[in-house]
Order: C-alpha cells, then sequence, then structure tokens
C-alpha cells in the first residue's frame, strides 16, 4: 500500500514538471518573435510609438503631471527616472523581448514591446 502511494506521487511530480517544461517551450516560441517597436499608452490612450532599433530617450507626461524618463539602447528598453513615489518602474529593469512591458501605475503609463 505504501509503495503504491508512493509511486503516484513520483508519478504527479513528474507530470507536473513535463506540462511546465512544455510550457515554457510554448512560451519562448511565442514570444521568439524579433521585436521592432515599442508601444507606449498613458492612461489607456496612445502616448508614442518608437523603434527599438534606434536609440533614443524620451520623457513621457503621464497622469496628473506625472513622468517617466524612458531610455532605449542596443535594442533594449528601461525607465531611467520617474516621479512616482515607490520607483517600482525602474526597479522592473531592461525588457527586450515581444510581450514584456514595463508598467508604472501612479503615472498610469504602460511601455510594451511588440513585433510584427
Amino acid at each position: 500500500m505504501e509503495m503504491k502511494k508512493h509511486k503516484k506521487e513520483v508519478i504527479l511530480i513528474v507530470t507536473i514538471l513535463a506540462i511546465s517544461f512544455l510550457l515554457l517551450i510554448v512560451n519562448r516560441f511565442i514570444f521568439s518573435k524579433p521585436a521592432r517597436y515599442l508601444e507606449i499608452t498613458v492612461d489607456g490612450n496612445h502616448y508614442e510609438t518608437l523603434d527599438l532599433n534606434q536609440d533614443t530617450e524620451i520623457l513621457v507626461k503621464g497622469y496628473q503631471g506625472g513622468t517617466n524618463r524612458i531610455v532605449i539602447q542596443n535594442g533594449k528598453v528601461h525607465v531611467s527616472d520617474a516621479s512616482c513615489p515607490d520607483k517600482i518602474c525602474i526597479h522592473q529593469g531592461t525588457i527586450e523581448q515581444t510581450g514584456e512591458s514595463i508598467v508604472c501605475l501612479p503615472n498610469r503609463m504602460i511601455a510594451q514591446i511588440m513585433g510584427k
């Protein structure tokens, strides 16, 4: 009886690991498309579209006068400065793959990398 229970637990763990690995592979395949541009929205409205192949820096004016400084360098994007109190958007780090985004809730700004 004890051996059957142990065997079932091992099968369950292996099944969960296999499904997780499969989902990881599918996720990588879906988001492996080359990133083309950065789409910035403020308060749900389109603000700017920027080419990731062109190094640039932009100051985004957010909700109620808040600001976010977005830097594109070598196809990677990060927020270098923000007026929000918690600075989570800065701590999100650098993004570079299609589907990744940086969000600043106090300034209602979303910067998302888009593919074709």
